[in-house]
């Protein structure tokens, strides 16, 4: 007997459950209809696994609209799903946009040289209020783009959340907004632009309330106004990167601040013309500093330099190139690190003996090794070294034969001293120099035949020497100059290809007419033995073709073959039965 809260039967379950599956149903249609607007739509759409909030979907499709993009690097910016289109990142838990790249694809290492000029064709690009939208981006890069001197919007200042911010070489212009400062949670900051977009700020208050700050490019940005810029980044205690090359930095009164970047790695302030020797000692305080980039800095004294080198224990690379350094040389190089790596002392007023300064420059690429042997141990110490340039000083003595041993070395410049003496003779055992400029210089003596072993060689020059001689252009790399006769301009006595003849060279050289006349014999020979192949190639060919293509004539051919065969057998067998009989008449 049936249990009385049981089924009266099979249909009647039935009907209970249908019942019940139709009301179930029915609040969720309502559910759906009553929905709380967007928000909920947007939160339906993550849980299905769509991963694209609309509202934010449509601020990317608006920015994307202002946007100029010949390469169509934004056309992926199709279908329901933002999160993957290129150049945007969502958040995996929230769905919301956290990063939104749209750096023109041009090449970084071709900024210097040429994007400045270039962007000037490039079209216009806006930015469109919707970015405001975007509340929850901790990324954004905006460089390399044309926005034609526009001012940075102010709207920027309410991403709260970046953490990356990059408007490098996008032609902003006017005065960087104050309000940037409210990005506290801001590591990356690259303002960096052109110098003709003209971007400025009037101080850098606004900067020294982003206390997160790890890395910050200011380029070419105009700070003539910003009087305290040094005690402004000075207190950013975190600040490891700081870029202000060209930026027209004003003079700085004393006393100078307690130093207090004690993160610093790399420093940048180039062009600064209203430097002087206190702020180079200052920088002997930056223990952790490993690149210092000074270039045509002027203001530099040989003396702050020495205390200053000595004091940086882990810098490992110094531009010093354009600023009128005056005294030795080997004062400078002898407080270098033992971690150096790279050192450019060119257009100064430096003097000193080369050996001494080569000598000196081991530390470049310490190793660690306690080598003995004079020769070994340069050997070993510079033996990673690919670059020295100790161009346009006042550098004496010979070239010492031991830089032949820097096998590794591509680039060496000496250019523009009072070197003497011979160029060594085994340079050719440098076989990776892919550059090589010793003009300007008083190198005596032949030109070495080892150079023709240099197979990388791509630039030479050799001027204003006092080289004698004939130019080896015999094979390898130097035959590929022979069109520049400007590398060796300024050696009277240098002679050969591509300069005029040197002497006796006609001498041994064959009368002309007589080249003439043994040439037309090697081709008159040419055409007869030519002439020969190719009629017999031709003939044969021809006999063979027809008795391939044509039965009849192939048939008629071996008939003849045949009776041709047969008459001449008979004709030898009765040649021979008659000399026979003759034979045995005769005995």
């Amino acid at each position: 007997m049936a249990a009385s809260g049981g089924c009266k039967g099979k249909s009647i379950c039935s009907k209970h459950v249908t019942m019940l599956t139709a009301v179930i149903m029915s609040f969720g249609v309502i559910s759906c209809c009553l929905g709380h607007g967007e928000g909920d739509r947007d939160d339906r759409l993550r849980a299905e696994g769509k991963g694209c909030i609309e509202s934010e979907r449509r601020a990317l499709l608006a920015i994307r609209s202002d946007m100029f993009d010949s390469d169509e690097r934004l056309s992926s910016w199709i279908g329901e799903d933002c999160c993957s289109w290129r150049g945007v990142a969502c958040d995996n838990a929230t769905s919301h946009v956290i990063k939104l790249d749209l750096h023109h694809p041009y090449p970084y290492d071709l900024v210097d040289e040429g994007f400045c000029a270039a962007s000037e064709t490039m079209g216009v690009s806006k930015l469109n209020p919707a970015l405001h939208d975007l509340k929850h981006l901790e990324y954004l890069d905006l460089s390399m783009n044309n926005f034609s001197g526009s001012h940075i919007p102010h709207m920027i200042a309410s991403l709260v959340h970046l953490e990356y911010l990059n408007l490098s070489n996008a032609m902003f212009g006017g005065l960087i907004p104050p309000q940037l400062g409210n990005l506290s949670k801001l590591h990356y900051l690259d303002l960096g632009g052109c110098r003709h977009s003209d971007p400025r700020a009037d101080d850098l208050d606004w900067l020294s309330r982003i206390p997160s700050l790890k890395y910050v490019d200011m380029s070419f940005v105009n700070l003539s106004k910003a009087t305290n810029w040094l005690h402004q980044v000075n207190s950013i205690p975190s600040l490891e990167v700081l870029h202000l090359r060209w930026a027209r930095l004003p003079y700085i009164p004393s006393p100078l601040p307690h130093f207090n970047m004690t993160s610093i790695v790399k420093l940048d302030i180039s062009g600064y013309r209203n430097f002087y020797p206190a702020i180079l000692r200052w920088f002997s305080h930056a223990s952790s500093l490993v690149y210092l980039d000074l270039f045509e800095c002027g203001g530099i004294d040989i003396e702050s330099l020495q205390m200053t080198l000595g004091a940086l224990s882990n810098l490992k690379a110094l531009d010093l190139q354009y600023n009128l350094i005056k005294g030795d040389i080997f004062g400078i190089v002898m407080n270098v690190s033992r971690s150096f790596k790279h050192l450019d002392l060119s257009w100064n007023s430096l003097s000193g003996e080369v050996e001494q300064v080569l000598w000196s420059l081991g530390p470049l690429e310490y190793l660690g090794l306690d080598v003995k042997g004079f020769d070994t141990q340069y050997t070993r110490i510079l033996s990673l070294v690919t670059s020295i340039d100790l161009s346009n000083n006042n550098l004496s003595g010979e070239i010492p034969r031991e830089l032949t041993n820097l096998h590794g070395l591509l680039f060496l410049n000496l250019s523009k001293n009072h070197l003497r003496g011979t160029i060594p003779e085994k340079i050719g055992s440098m076989e990776q120099l892919e550059s090589l400029d010793l003009s300007m210089n008083n190198l005596t003596g032949d030109i070495p035949s080892s150079f023709s072993s240099l197979n990388f060689l791509s630039h030479l020059n050799l001027s204003h020497n006092n080289l004698p001689g004939r130019i080896p252009t015999a094979g390898g790399q130097m035959s590929t100059f022979i069109d520049d006769p400007s590398i060796y301009d300024g050696n009277e006595y240098l002679c050969g290809t591509p300069l005029p003849e040197c002497p006796g060279d006609a001498a041994h050289q064959s009368p002309p007419h007589e080249h003439e006349e043994k040439n037309d014999d090697r081709l008159e020979t040419v055409w007869e033995i030519t002439s020969i192949v190719m009629g017999f190639v031709v003939g044969f060919w021809s006999f063979v073709g027809t008795m391939i293509m044509k039965q009849s004539i192939r048939i008629a051919f071996f008939r003849f073959f045949d009776k041709a065969y047969d008459w001449c057998y008979v004709q030898l067998a009765v040649g021979c039965a008659r000399l026979k009989s003759k034979r045995q008449s005769v005995t």
